[in-house]
């Protein structure tokens, strides 16, 4: 991951996050809940867009999950929700929280700088709890062989 240098690397990143959150239901296909529902025939699009792969995503996804729950964070967990995920009206959110549309901004990519910060904690510790060619020795101990 390049080095996040300014507030567009930031915005970038965190739609590249909300896109792939968007695209996570792609990789099964949802359950029609009778049988009713399976005899219809689909509605909307007949090609969903491609399900991207991104190997930092999961832990950044962790990060912002482990953030909103923490004590302390609420009003960045709020400004961020509300800007980046929900797109809500920053006006509207401003006067929520009683302060400018700029502050509401600030929170928001601050939050995000904290779960990048996290991000890399928690692919650490993924890393040092992982082997790191766990198939080889699969592998060669295997009864099976070509």
């Amino acid at each position: 991951m390049k080095e996040v240098k300014n507030e567009a690397d930031i915005d970038a990143y965190v739609d590249r996050w909300v896109f792939w959150c968007a695209t996570r239901r792609l990789l099964a296909p949802t359950v029609k809940s009778n049988i009713l529902a399976r005899l219809q025939p689909a509605k909307g699009r007949t090609r969903e867009p491609d399900a991207f792969m991104d190997a930092e995503m999961p832990f950044f996804n962790a990060a912002v999950h482990g953030l909103c729950e923490q004590q302390g964070n609420e009003t960045e967990a709020a400004a961020f929700l509300g800007v980046y995920w929900y797109r809500a009206n920053i006006k509207g959110l401003a006067r929520d929280h009683q302060c400018a549309r700029g502050t509401v901004y600030n929170r928001a990519r601050r939050f995000a700088l904290k779960a990048m910060a996290m991000r890399e904690t928690i692919r650490k510790v993924h890393e040092s709890m992982t082997a790191e060619k766990c198939s080889i020795s699969v592998e060669r101990h295997s009864a099976c062989t070509d």
